[in-house]
């Protein structure tokens, strides 16, 4: 027992550190506290396979590995927990599958502080002192009779079947891992077949219209780009002076919603048939396919990196666009490509032959870093901006964040003039993915369904027409219908005037025959009741 304990110990030393690091930091709760209890039983399962082993190297190889891998998760799991005051959940681990080098060093250089190094290099001086003073214990434990063995296996599987049925697996960092690749492979196979079929398997699919009339439409997804920042929402500064001067040509919705506070869950709802009531359907047809299907070319334009070589979720369903192209993928790990690099292609693009053609542009907007998402010419915010929670750290971002804004609504205002000067059928809709918390309701900047706000999930949502448009569709607008753009694929078949069996007219923000319905975000709350 001596031998085990002195062991367990050895995981314990982190353990305690680790709990005294969020404490110190933050405050007791009862997470604290669950999450103290599944990382003391984790320590205790690892110990007992040592037991199992008779040869003292895959006894060393064994300790070694699980401590190290013990400690990473510890590590991990303590340093989130001081970002965001939460747990890691399945749709945190779901984000950073779907995400790529790039991002992350953004990510990490985003939030890092003198904590967190401190934090790491305690956690490294611990591990490495335990590592090498832990070579000549093995040894005791070499020899043990069939009836310790068989104590420790029942031990291993007591502990097992208590951390299961006590819900504390739900703060183990390896099984939360482990559960989310599993339905993040599941959720990537189901979407395979986007690539190779282009036009779904849609029944009663048609269209009205004049084959003889150019036409030419844009869809605008911007990234992390919240409307109460937008001078066009009425923030205090003008940060869209751009679309200002054409307010009065702009459809501007002011109650829309994203379902999620990040990019894959929400984009592979909003482009796909999948909404909250039938997450399934996602993998049953995405809205590019369904335009192709009625003769459209369709053209995918993203400022936005893939994970790898076609493999993030988004990437498989903008795969059903019949061209496409990845700025990012031509300037390998560079991470600040500008948005303005997205108009050459746009122009490229509307030039060429084709009389019907559907572009989606996917912005990189005004992810973080925010300083990373705009030009010089566009710091134009430098002075202390209003927030309810004053620091340097606050003012820096949200002046950043403003003029990312800035910078986002001169894109989208250069897109809308070179719409406008065709002089063709044509529309801009442009919407953001998510939103982001900006030092409004909480004391951060980003956007995190563990830590979310009401800010995370208001997004812009606005539509520009031609002329030649509006005279042909007429669009039935109510400012501030109750709108969740999962529902988008419908809304944009309405748009487009292209009938289909899965098409619903209810669930058209633009149609007379919208339905109001509950809009439950993260799946599981209701966002009309929860925020109130």
């Amino acid at each position: 027992m001596r031998i085990f304990i002195n062991f367990f110990l050895k995981y314990a030393s982190l353990i305690v550190f680790a709990f005294l690091f969020e404490v110190f930091f933050n405050k007791i709760t009862l997470f604290v506290f669950f999450n103290l209890l599944e990382n003391l039983f984790f320590a205790l399962a690892l110990v007992c396979p040592l037991y199992f082993f008779n040869s003292l190297k895959i006894k060393s190889y064994y300790f070694r590995l699980s401590y190290i891998f013990f400690s990473i998760c510890l590590y991990l799991e303590t340093i989130y927990y001081y970002l965001f005051q939460t747990s890691f959940s399945s749709s945190a681990i779901f984000v950073a599958l779907d995400t790529n080098a790039d991002e992350s060093k953004e990510f990490l250089s985003f939030y890092i502080d003198a904590s967190v190094l401190l934090c790491t290099l305690v956690f490294l001086v611990i591990m490495l002192l335990i590592l090498f003073k832990s070579k000549k214990d093995y040894e005791a434990i070499l020899h043990y009779s069939k009836a310790t063995k068989f104590k420790m296996a029942f031990l291993f599987l007591v502990i097992i079947l208590f951390v299961r049925q006590s819900s504390l697996i739900r703060f183990n960092l390896p099984y939360l891992i482990l559960k989310s690749g599993i339905e993040y492979y599941n959720e990537s196979k189901s979407l395979g077949d986007y690539k190779n079929n282009k036009i779904g398997d849609f029944n009663s699919v048609s269209r009205f219209s004049n084959d003889d009339e150019d036409e030419t439409y844009v869809v605008i997804i911007g990234e992390s780009t919240s409307r109460s920042h937008m001078g066009i929402y009425g923030y205090y500064r003008e940060t869209t002076p751009g679309l200002s001067e054409i307010k009065d040509q702009l459809l501007i919705y002011k109650d829309a919603v994203s379902p999620h506070a990040y990019s894959v869950a929400a984009l592979t709802k909003i482009l796909t048939l999948g909404n909250y009531e039938t997450p399934e359907r996602i993998s049953k047809g995405s809205i590019i396919q369904l335009i192709n299907s009625v003769g459209f070319e369709t053209y995918w334009l993203s400022n936005q990196r893939p994970i790898g070589p076609f493999e993030s979720l988004i990437t498989k369903i903008s795969l059903s666009s019949k061209k496409h192209k990845f700025l990012t993928t031509t300037v390998a790990g560079n991470s600040t490509v500008l948005d303005g690099e997205l108009l050459n292609e746009f122009n490229e693009v509307i030039n060429n032959e084709a009389k019907k053609k559907v572009v989606f542009i996917h912005m990189m907007g005004t992810h973080h870093h925010y300083e990373n998402r705009y030009p010089e010419s566009f710091s134009k915010f430098n002075d202390e901006p209003k927030t309810n929670f004053k620091s340097e750290e606050s003012f820096y971002k949200i002046n950043h964040y403003d003029n990312a804004i800035l910078y986002n609504d001169f894109i989208i205002s250069e897109v809308i003039s070179k719409l406008d000067s065709l002089n063709s059928k044509s529309f801009a809709l442009y919407f953001s993915d998510h939103a982001e918390e900006m030092y409004s309701d909480l004391d951060m900047a980003g956007h995190n369904e563990d830590i979310y706000s009401q800010e995370m999930f208001d997004i812009p949502f606005f539509l520009w027409q031609s002329q030649k448009f509006e005279e042909s569709n007429k669009l039935y607008f109510v400012e501030d219908r109750k709108y969740m753009i999962d529902d988008l694929f419908h809304s944009i078949a309405d748009l487009l005037d292209i009938s289909a069996k899965e098409v619903e007219r209810s669930r058209s923000i633009f149609s007379h025959d919208f339905i109001d319905r509950k809009r439950i975000i993260k799946d599981t709350i209701n966002y009309d009741t929860f925020f109130d």
